[in-house]
């Protein structure tokens, strides 16, 4: 049965307030099980969520006819992790995105941290889907590469792919859990709890899309990492429905939704946690809530990542408009199709997405950057080694209108931030 455990903090001395230094008492929550839940979901909760998966196999199957599967892929990928970034509060425009990248790619490093996590966590969404192959297991050492490439190239490099062995909490102070809004299971507990939540993510006990909304909600009560904890668990979300077989093509933009509503997004994993037996009644109407957010997030991502697919095609009808006769399945036929997704290219780097040589992928670029599709950086001693699709810098502008808002208006700053991991 879920309960919290009561535990002693000791007072240390290393905040400068009186308050920092405290010691006191504190409760951290161990939740139930996964594994064998038998859920209650009621009827009409049961039909959204049938709409839902229903809406994912739409956007895979054939809500985006004649558009470039991989680069509508990429875009959607990239669009998911921008927004799973934001949730915590990490947020640069897409110039500056592009620049770090600019320098990551000319084999330099970035100076601007925050872009650097949110790209940290573009290809932690990568090796999260890459992971996810539909039949085979889903292993904690393939958590733990999640997790270690989103933290890579951050100050906290040394706790990626690390299960913590110290107590964590959120909220509050940055020194004890005195008054922390939650304080997640304590270290011996979390080993367990992690091999019971990876046995539910490879079973098939719910339906899909109940299973991801509920194995991000138990990550994420169990905090199984000293920070990283909110991106980690929303990749999972896409490891669940990846491995289900319902999103073999396009990852639906759940996190683009669950970022303009953050305050209920919180509010709903809280209500989660419950102090009721594991088959409870009460227990499954804990999860209701949680389900319901989920599932209308699930619709309107689906609905948005279809827009976007509208926006890509006339992008690239453009893009083809202004290059002229393109040879069907040439380095430059291919060149384009891809761009969408990666908005930033060396031509080392585009020979390798397209699978043709580094000569004929220059000769591509080379085409595209006399159409304008391409402008060139001329970045170090080196001139013209980087090359961005400014069209696609138009759609992340697009982007932002949808984070900023759930009606897509425009507005500046980040949404509100979930209270900070405190690793301690």
């Amino acid at each position: 049965m879920a309960t919290t455990v009561h535990k002693r903090w000791e007072p240390r001395f290393e905040g400068a307030s009186r308050r920092d230094r405290q010691g006191c008492s504190y409760h951290a929550y161990i939740p139930d099980p996964m594994l064998a839940w038998q859920l209650e979901i009621p009827g009409d909760l049961a039909a959204d969520v049938a709409d839902a998966e229903m809406a994912i196999r739409d956007l895979n199957d054939t809500g985006t006819a004649h558009v470039s599967l991989e680069g509508l892929a990429r875009f959607l990928l990239r669009a998911e992790s921008v927004a799973s970034s934001r949730i915590e509060g990490l947020y640069a425009a897409p110039q500056r995105l592009l620049s770090a990248e600019t320098a990551i790619a000319l084999g330099g490093d970035a100076a601007d941290q925050v872009a650097v996590e949110i790209l940290g966590n573009i290809t932690a969404m990568e090796s999260a889907i890459a992971s996810a192959t539909e039949g085979s297991d889903f292993t904690r050492s393939d958590l733990l590469k999640i997790h270690q490439r989103l933290m890579e190239g951050t100050w906290l490099a040394h706790l990626g792919g690390v299960i913590r062995h110290e107590q964590n909490w959120i909220g509050g102070s940055d020194y004890n859990p005195c008054s922390a809004a939650y304080v997640p299971p304590p270290p011996e507990h979390v080993s367990a709890l992690l091999d019971d939540l990876l046995a539910y993510v490879n079973s098939d006990t719910h339906s899909p899309l109940v299973q991801a909304a509920l194995a991000h909600a138990q990550f994420e009560t169990i905090h199984p990492f000293a920070d990283g904890n909110g991106r980690t668990g929303r990749a999972l979300i896409h490891v669940v429905l990846r491995r289900r077989g319902l999103s073999p093509r396009f990852v639906p933009p759940i996190s683009l939704i669950l970022a303009t509503w953050a305050t209920d997004y919180v509010q709903c994993l809280t209500q989660f946690r419950h102090l009721s037996p594991p088959d409870s009644t009460e227990r499954s109407r804990a999860a209701h809530t949680w389900l319901q957010t989920f599932t209308t997030a699930t619709r309107r991502a689906c609905s948005d990542a279809i827009r976007f697919a509208s926006h890509i095609k006339k992008l690239e009808d453009n893009w083809r408009t202004n290059v002229g006769r393109i040879r069907r399945d040439s380095s430059l036929d291919r060149l384009l199709s891809v761009l969408p997704g990666a908005p930033i290219v060396t031509v080392a780097f585009a020979a390798d997405l397209i699978g043709r040589s580094a000569v004929n992928t220059g000769a591509a670029i080379n085409r595209l950057v006399e159409a304008g599709v391409l402008v060139p950086r001329n970045v170090g001693r080196q001139r013209y080694r980087v090359f961005q699709a400014t069209g696609v810098l138009d759609l992340f502008t697009s982007l932002e209108r949808s984070l900023a808002s759930p009606t897509g208006n425009t507005a500046t700053g980040p949404p509100n931030r979930p209270a900070p991991e405190r690793p301690r």
